[in-house]
């Protein structure tokens, strides 16, 4: 029981050090919190739990390591699903290619969209008759559409030709991402276009199943997620794929 409590105090302890830290660097938002949402109660188990013997004090602690164990392996089950997605598509050839937007500082492009972006602009490279799509509106404490931000860096930054990118500025979330994408390429492509899709490698699966669900057929391909903020990424993004099967999204 010892080795149960020093792991509980650790990893109760790592968790809420990751939501401390992650808070001092990126946008606040569910995925930064939700480590310390976790390690909170797991580090008052640890220091308590040798007060937890006997009564429902005993049956407490037992229940919630079950709770935890539990949840472990749905998140295990949920990495495996989202890394798959995220190595399917290592040879995509597509006419038109939609990258999903991320939150914008201002009008500059942060880390992770710029990291889809950087990913998009290398397809466009070996794919010189694909159109792409940058799709997302403007959101709180952004002074432009993601979408505007996205086609200045694809043209400035990775020399993209503006007249190969569409901008839809008008979606707020993915199934909005891919529904307006797609009208943008029916107009320009017609309907038998085939469709690819940039997104962060941990939101492959989810946005594949949000377009499969909308009758969209897209391949996925992944770019890399900044790295101090993937464990916070990936649980963000468990709670995504369990509200949006609730909702039947996906």
């Amino acid at each position: 029981m010892k080795v149960l409590r020093i792991i509980c105090i650790v990893l109760g302890a790592f968790l809420v050090l990751d939501t401390i830290i992650v808070l001092n660097l990126s946008n606040y938002n569910l995925g930064v919190i939700l480590p310390a949402i976790l390690g909170v109660p797991l580090l008052l188990l640890g220091v308590f739990m040798h007060h937890m013997d006997v009564g429902f004090l005993a049956v407490l602690k037992w229940i919630v390591l079950g709770c935890y164990a539990v949840g472990t392996v749905v998140l295990l089950m949920f990495g495996v699903l989202m890394g798959t997605a995220a190595k399917r598509a290592d040879e995509v050839d597509a006419d038109a290619l939609i990258v999903l937007g991320a939150a914008v500082h201002g009008d500059r492009v942060t880390w992770v969209l710029s990291n889809r972006l950087d990913a998009a602009a290398d397809y466009l490279e070996t794919h010189p008759d694909a159109l792409c799509v940058v799709t997302g509106g403007q959101g709180d404490g952004e002074s432009v559409t993601e979408a505007s931000a996205m086609k200045k860096y694809l043209v400035e930054r990775k020399g993209v030709d503006p007249d190969r990118i569409i901008e839809e500025d008008k979606a707020a979330n993915t199934r909005e991402n891919f529904a307006f994408s797609k009208a943008l390429i029916e107009e320009r492509l017609g309907k038998d276009a085939s469709i690819a899709f940039v997104t962060t490698d941990f939101h492959v699966f989810r946005a594949g199943r949000v377009a499969e669900k909308a009758g969209i057929c897209a391949t996925g391909i992944a770019a890399p997620d900044v790295w101090y903020i993937r464990l916070n990424n990936f649980l963000r993004e468990c709670v995504g794929i369990v509200v949006y099967g609730l909702r039947g999204d996906i």
